[in-house]
């Protein structure tokens, strides 16, 4: 037999694969910089939201408690002021936990420095 008439060695080909993939990852990687950028307007969105839900639940609970008991903005403003207090805890208790340590090296379980508490 001759060099032709034998398959070619398979080692080469997934070296090739490997090596193609790796490219099309790195192609399709968004760089650091645009990933900090929109992982921090998802968090902004994600307590404005969060301040929202809870205002808009207590003044909506407000309104009926007083329309079906006839007092008119006695309710309103109690759980007005309910909600902004639930609303301050909730964004308070996502912020801390953002800000005390979930933000860990996956390899090395370590904080990565910009966190407080280091």
């Amino acid at each position: 037999m001759t060099k032709k008439d034998h398959p070619p060695d398979l080692s080469d080909l997934q070296k090739r694969i490997a090596a193609a993939r790796e490219r099309e990852q790195a192609a399709n990687r968004p760089d650091a910089q645009k990933r900090a950028m929109a992982s921090g307007y998802g968090m902004a969105i994600r307590l404005a939201v969060e301040m929202v839900a809870a205002l808009g639940v207590s003044v909506f609970l407000g309104i009926w408690i007083d329309g079906e008991l006839g007092t008119a903005p006695l309710f309103i403003m109690i759980f007005l002021v309910m909600g902004m207090g639930a609303g301050f805890i909730n964004v308070y208790k996502t912020v801390s936990g953002f800000s005390h340590g979930s933000l860990r090296d996956p390899k090395s379980g370590k904080k990565d420095g910009t966190t407080r508490g280091d």
